[in-house]
C-alpha cells in the first residue's frame, strides 16, 4: 500500500497547492496530514478549506490546538527571546485570522490516528505518541527513541510511528519499530526551500518511505506574507529553507 502523508503547512498555500496536485498525480491508495495547518504565513484558512476539500483524515496539531481553542500560546517550547517573539507574532495573528467556522473544524481533530496496513500497527501523529508538543529531532538517541516501542515506558503500541512537528524528514528503526518524519509542506528547517511530504510504502512486512521535494513560488508565498503585515524574517526562513540568522544570534 502506498500512503502520502504530509504536516506542517503553516498557512503556506502556494506550497499546499503543490503538493495537493503532486499527491493527486501520485496514484496513492491513502491520504492523512499531520496538523499544524496555521503559523507563520498568510493563508491559515485557504490552506484549512484545500486540506478539508481534499477530505484527508487529519491530526491536532500543537498550532490547531492553540487556535482552535484560543490557547495563550501555540505550545513550541523555544528559548531564545527572539524566537519566542516572532512565535507569539505568529501566534496571535494567525488566532485573530482564523475564522470562527474553521476554529470548530480544528477542535475536532483527534490527536492521533491508528489503522492497521498489511498487517503491521501503524500510528500517526503529529509530535509524539506521549504529546503533539513533543519534538521527535532527527538526533534523537536510539535509547530516546527505544521508550516508544515495546520494551520502553511508553509503548505506542504501533510497528510504524509516522509524526512531524519537527519540519526535518527523516526514517529510522529503533528495536523493531519504524520511526518516520514527514517534514514540512509549508516550512522546511533542512536548507531545502522545496515544499515535503512523505510517500510511506508498507508491503509484505516491509516498509519504506521517500521524501517527496515539490517545486513551488517561494517569492509568492514570501510577498503574501509580508503584504498580510507579517515579518520580513518569516520570508526570508521561506527563502533559505530555515537556515537564516536571527537578528540578535
Amino acid at each position: 500500500m502506498k500512503i502520502a502523508i504530509f504536516s506542517d503547512v503553516h498557512a503556506n498555500l502556494p506550497a499546499m497547492l503543490a503538493v495537493r496536485d503532486h499527491i493527486a498525480a501520485g496514484n496513492y491508495d491513502l491520504v492523512y496530514c499531520l496538523g499544524d495547518l496555521g503559523g507563520y504565513a498568510s493563508e491559515p484558512n485557504e490552506v484549512q478549506e484545500v486540506v478539508v476539500a481534499m477530505g484527508c483524515p487529519t491530526v491536532l496539531g500543537n498550532y490547531d490546538e492553540g487556535v482552535g481553542f484560543e490557547r495563550e500560546s501555540c505550545g513550541c517550547h523555544y528559548i531564545k527571546p527572539f524566537d519566542i517573539e516572532m512565535s507569539n507574532v505568529s501566534f496571535f495573528w494567525t488566532r485573530e485570522h482564523t475564522s470562527e467556522p474553521n476554529k470548530a473544524w480544528l477542535r475536532e481533530l483527534p490527536r492521533e490516528i491508528r489503522c492497521q496496513v498489511d498487517g503491521l500497527r501503524v500510528l500517526l501523529c503529529h509530535g509524539s505518541p506521549r504529546d503533539t508538543t513533543e519534538y521527535l529531532f532527527e538526533n534523537r538517541s536510539d535509547g530516546y527513541l527505544k521508550q516508544f516501542t515495546a520494551d520502553g515506558v511508553a509503548d505506542a503500541g504501533a510497528e510504524v510511528i509516522v509524526f512531524g512537528h519537527t519540519h526535518v524528514p527523516f526514517h529510522r528503526m529503533v528495536n523493531g519499530v519504524h520511526f518516520v518524519n514527514t517534514g514540512s509542506v509549508g516550512r522546511p528547517k533542512d536548507g531545502d526551500v522545496r515544499a515535503g511530504y512523505c510517500s510511506l510504502t508498507i508491503e509484505g512486512g516491509a516498509v519504506s518511505s521517500e521524501q517527496i521535494r515539490v517545486e513551488y513560488d517561494v517569492e509568492s508565498a514570501c510577498q503574501r506574507l509580508v503584504t498580510a503585515g507579517l515579518p520580513e524574517y518569516f520570508a526570508e526562513y521561506l527563502r533559505t529553507g530555515g537556515v537564516v540568522t536571527a537578528p540578535q544570534a
